[in-house]
């Protein structure tokens, strides 16, 4: 799965930004963080699609590919099982939940889109 730009919402996205919680495209990565010294110093990071990439199973039912993650559960959850636990009650019916899309955030290397090593804060 491709994700597209958040900016031009035209193109594929091929960096993310982790202030500004942005993936953009090579070209609108470009105009944004040319803007001023403060913005270009934005740590990004490269975003690969992978046709080989196989999504993992679901955490309860085993027989389904998994395509949401519940932060909460901290459960890969197929569609049906998704629906089957965060339905229960409202309490459940708050759970974050994130949809995966098989591509990969390279946090190994450093392009010339890439400031930094990782988007997370150490705690």
């Amino acid at each position: 799965m491709r994700i597209q730009c958040n900016l031009c919402e035209a193109a594929v996205a091929k960096v993310l930004c982790c202030a500004d919680e942005a993936a953009l495209c090579l070209e609108c990565d470009e105009k944004v963080h040319a803007a001023n010294k403060l913005v270009s110093e934005h740590q990004r990071l490269p975003l690969f699609s992978s046709s080989s990439f196989q999504m993992p199973k679901c955490d309860i039912c085993q027989e389904i590919s998994g395509f949401f993650f519940c932060l909460q559960d901290r459960a890969l959850l197929c569609r049906k099982c998704d629906v089957a636990i965060h339905t229960v009650n409202s309490v459940v019916s708050c759970h974050q939940r994130f949809l995966l899309t098989g591509v990969e955030v390279d946090v190994g290397t450093k392009t010339d889109h890439t400031i930094g090593a990782s988007c997370f804060n150490a705690k």
